[in-house]
């Protein structure tokens, strides 16, 4: 078959690429149309084009913030956009059981975390949220182990779509029987922490990675109904070709913190209900001569449904205001972790963050699973998943939390204090949130901290954002080492030449025929953009500004991050219970540290005052977990007593949200 070239083809390569762009429908007539068009609209001749339609169609800020300005190469981008467009397809086909779900489900993963605005567009028109609420409805139980769900990579990608494409108008549109229908699918990695991990890394270590302080000694018993314990993550990872990156390794997201954010924001729906025996306000109760009394008014119980146990990421849009932190800058130390700390026996990434300074200060309210000792020994001895698990069977109980938290600094010449534990590279002292047992801590009125322990005083500093600490580059021993305050953090040679990619931009062959281009044309471009020109926003075709790198730029630049030396060694935690919710929900303080390796923040509770009945669970105990997306504090807590980090002990879930001061 032979096909005339028209005077179209006299055009300049520019205006063809301005009639793709500015077309809202399938651009397969024209490349079919004439073979020297389709070879100056050729994908592997004119990624510069496809490398714009990303930029049009998809977020891109993220990829150059996290990964360095070469992922705007154009290849890259064009390589991004056939994957990501696959995925819309995969989704927009509806089928949960389609091969392509999990790499389907990679993609949109990438694709929020990159969130500002146009990526999740996109999803929310392929249909995602509702691809997704049926995929856990139906298939999350797939591969199960003696009735337990699998923490398969499929699942795991499952549970954090469900947790980003959840809002509350879709929620409280929902019957009662489908949310508790998700709290039941999701129950088992909520409150199972010896079964399904809750930290990259197990909460006993501090100091990692464990190669340091370990010697390779990793103690774990044996629950016989559930396996190794505590758990350890290492290498659970994905590989994959992500922008530049040929070989990208990505860490499983962690099941169990998306099923409680899932779980609680489903709970959440529900107001509590306000027992009418209650004083109507603190007054009121002082009137009725309860004012020495802890307890709840009804003025306290309306407090906890005003405001949230999770918040949801919300819905934004591309224009969202310069001067506010962009909404996937909120995901990057969660990106980060799940790509720096793959492997505990290795060092996480000094050039990315893993907790941002300050994300813990504030007010925080939350809700706090409880289930009786007699239900969480009876689940360590389950072999098979009881057929009734839920939250009646479990005896499972939820208490408001509040906490208002304060963050110090060591800041170098300082020293920090040490960990505490067992000092045998195992036990780092989780039990005192690491730090030494019997330290006493002090705050004065001078913003420091001090830490005191066997006749020694350790000082950290008040965090003050957008103030500037002690740090002094002519005492700071770092500053002294390197000659410099200037950090300058850089891939390692070898490591940048072999993430190149390798496609080549190869000219077809000369014998192809007609027929032949026309055939290739329609098996390829339909599955790179044609699914995306059908989302008809035309608010999402604004071309991102962010940084370009053009394809003549050197494409192995070094990617590197210059700082300046602040000095902070280690970060510590103090806090207690405002006056007004402490008289409600009874006082405590607390205490804790944030783990260097990944961000994980570990906080003592302890009774501000003793109570006479000790048995009303006002004992000590230990938080661990992560700040999520800059506002979501979600992990476990664990019991306190003489117990070996070794051995399970009553443990469960809590979740929390910052509150905004004054509201």
């Amino acid at each position: 078959m032979f096909i005339q070239s028209s005077s179209l083809c006299n055009l300049p390569a520019e205006v063809f690429e301005h009639i793709v762009i500015s077309i809202d429908a399938s651009i397969l007539p024209l490349l079919q149309s004439c073979k020297q068009i389709n070879n100056i609209l050729a994908f592997n001749k004119n990624t510069h084009l496809y490398s714009r339609i990303f930029r049009l169609r998809f977020d891109s800020n993220a990829s150059a913030r996290r990964l360095g300005a070469r992922t705007h190469h154009s290849r890259h981008l064009a390589h991004q956009l056939a994957w990501y467009s696959s995925a819309l397809k995969c989704i927009r086909r509806g089928d949960v059981y389609d091969n392509g779900v999990l790499d389907a489900f990679w993609a949109s993963f990438a694709l929020m975390s990159e969130n500002d605005g146009k990526n999740r567009t996109h999803l929310e028109a392929a249909g995602l949220p509702q691809f997704v609420d049926e995929f856990i409805r139906t298939r999350l139980y797939e591969d199960n182990a003696n009735g337990w769900p699998n923490e398969s990579p499929i699942n795991c990608l499952a549970l954090w779509l469900l947790w980003f494409t959840s809002t509350e108008d879709r929620l409280k549109a929902e019957t009662p029987a489908r949310r508790n229908e998700i709290i039941r699918l999701v129950l088992p990695f909520v409150i199972i922490p010896f079964r399904y991990p809750s930290a990259h890394a197990p909460h006993n270590h501090f100091t990692m990675p464990l190669t340091d302080n370990s010697n390779g000694h990793l103690r774990q018993s044996i629950i016989p109904a559930h396996g190794a314990f505590p758990l350890y993550r290492a290498g659970v990872a994905h590989t994959t070709h992500f922008y530049d990156r040929t070989d990208f390794e990505i860490g499983i997201p962690l099941a169990s913190t998306a099923a409680k954010l899932i779980f609680f924001s489903h709970r959440q729906v529900t107001p509590i209900g306000i027992p009418i025996h209650l004083p109507l306000t603190r007054q009121h109760a002082i009137q009725l001569g309860f004012g020495d009394q802890i307890g709840p008014t009804q003025e306290d119980v309306h407090e906890l449904n005003q405001h949230k146990v999770v918040k949801h990421a919300p819905l934004t849009t591309w224009d969202f205001d310069s001067a506010t932190p962009s909404p996937s800058s909120q995901l990057d130390d969660d990106w980060y972790r799940l790509t720096d700390c793959i492997y505990p026996m290795e060092k996480s990434s000094l050039k990315n963050t893993l907790y941002t300074y300050g994300s813990a200060t504030g007010l925080w309210q939350g809700r706090i699973l409880v289930p009786t000792e007699n239900a969480f020994a009876s689940i360590l001895q389950h072999v098979q998943m009881p057929e009734e698990f839920t939250e009646q069977q479990l005896s499972l109980n939820a208490y408001p939390l509040f906490m208002r938290l304060r963050e110090y600094h060591c800041v170098d010449p300082q020293v920090p204090v040490p960990t505490g534990g067992a000092d045998d590279g195992f036990d780092d002292g989780i039990s005192d949130a690491w730090l030494p047992k019997g330290v006493q801590v002090h705050e004065d009125l001078v913003s420091k901290l001090r830490l005191q322990h066997h006749d020694r005083t350790y000082t950290y500093e008040a965090y003050r954002p957008g103030s500037p600490n002690s740090h002094d580059e002519s005492t700071c021993r770092g500053c002294e080492y390197r000659g410099t305050c200037n950090i300058v953090y850089r891939e390692h040679d070898d490591q940048i030449l072999g993430e190149r990619s390798t496609q080549g931009d190869e000219s077809d062959a000369d014998g192809e025929d007609d027929g032949s281009f026309i055939q290739d044309a329609s098996s390829q471009y339909d599955s790179v953009i044609d699914d995306v020109f059908r989302q008809k926003d035309d608010d999402a075709m604004d071309e991102d500004t962010d940084t370009f790198a053009s394809d003549d730029d050197n494409d192995e630049e070094e990617y590197c991050i210059e700082r300046k030396c602040n000095g902070v060694l280690d970060i510590a935690l103090v806090g207690e219970t405002d006056f007004k919710h402490g008289q409600a929900w009874n006082h405590y303080k607390f205490y804790g540290r944030v783990r260097e390796w990944d961000g994980l923040v570990a906080l003592v509770r302890i009774p501000a005052h003793q109570h006479p009945h000790p048995t009303l669970g006002l004992g000590v105990w230990v938080f661990s977990g992560y700040i999520v997306g800059g506002h979501n504090f979600v992990g476990t807590w664990r019991a306190l007593g003489d117990v070996d980090p070794v051995a399970p002990t009553l443990e469960s879930s809590f979740a929390m949200t910052r509150r905004e001061e004054g509201s």
